[in-house]
């Protein structure tokens, strides 16, 4: 006889995180704080009042525009199972903004285009 608690899969390793994502749903965008992350998947603050089976976008960190599904939701807190299978946990948890920039322009005025101490023309 089979015991039904060894035929449960092994759960994936999850990092417990502070970060904040943006979740958009046919309806809206919304910044939600991701609790936990998974290679597949995420739990987050429930912001957007998402419902199970939910299609969403996540962008986090250096990562844009993750496919997902929810596979779980409370008035609380929301499970997303995102439609790629492993993605980059460390890129999720890089800062916005540290997508490598373009160079910006060493002459001419757009070089000092942001500086706040330059002359501006009367």
């Amino acid at each position: 006889m089979t015991d039904p608690a060894n035929d449960v899969p092994e759960r994936e390793r999850r990092s417990s995180v502070i970060l904040r994502a943006l979740v958009e749903t046919s309806d809206a965008a919304i910044e939600c704080r991701v609790r936990n992350l998974s290679a597949s998947g995420a739990c987050i603050d429930n912001e957007a009042e998402l419902a199970t089976g939910a299609r969403v976008l996540v962008s986090m960190g250096t990562l844009h525009h993750l496919r997902g599904q929810v596979v779980w939701a409370t008035e609380r807190l929301a499970g997303l199972r995102f439609d790629k299978a492993n993605i980059d946990i460390d890129s999720a948890r890089k800062p916005r903004g540290t997508v490598a920039k373009t160079s910006p322009a060493g002459a001419g005025w757009l070089a000092q285009l942001d500086d706040p101490h330059r002359r501006r023309p009367r």
